[in-house]
């Protein structure tokens, strides 16, 4: 019997086809937290730009696209700044990957910036980084004296007609 080039073709195709199916597969590897792929990216200009999120006590929370090498006084302008009643001498700043020596969360004082306008306790702001403004424990309960006062009235009401039957 003899073995043409097309049969030899076929099974030298048939061989490495039986042969790549024997692949290792290896289950992902994750941390304890999902990492975002993306760090920097550029504009249509050729700016360098990340992705900064901001939460709390500020007039413009959210996701926020950002200048790489942006101050967080220049970030507090971009978000519209703190309302009334944040809590500026502990704003957290958390870290999506942990710094060299193992740091992933800093608290910041804004309030002596905004005192002395002193930028030196500043950290550097890096791609998917979290800044967290808290609100004033005492601005937040005075926040809640409008529900306090509805509830307290329903309860007159309640009482008032109970006393007239």
């Amino acid at each position: 019997m003899k073995i043409t080039y097309y049969n030899r073709l076929i099974i030298l195709f048939a061989l490495g086809w039986l042969f790549a199916q024997d692949e290792v597969s290896t289950a992902p590897v994750f941390s304890d937290y999902q990492i975002s792929s993306e760090k920097f990216f550029t504009d249509a200009n050729g700016n360098i730009k990340m992705f900064v999120n901001v939460w709390g006590h500020v007039n413009g929370p959210g996701l926020h696209e950002v200048y790489e090498g942006i101050d967080l006084a220049t970030l507090m302008s971009l978000v519209g700044g703190p309302k009334a009643g944040a809590n500026l001498k502990t704003v957290r700043l958390y870290r999506e990957v942990p710094e060299e020596n193992g740091d992933l969360v800093y608290t910041i004082n804004l309030d002596s910036f905004f005192q002395s306008g002193d930028r030196s306790e500043f950290i550097k702001v890096k791609p998917n980084d979290t800044i967290v403004i808290p609100q004033k424990f005492s601005n937040y309960i005075l926040s809640q004296v409008g529900t306090l006062n509805t509830f307290l009235s329903m309860m007159n009401i309640y009482l008032q007609i109970q006393r007239s039957n």
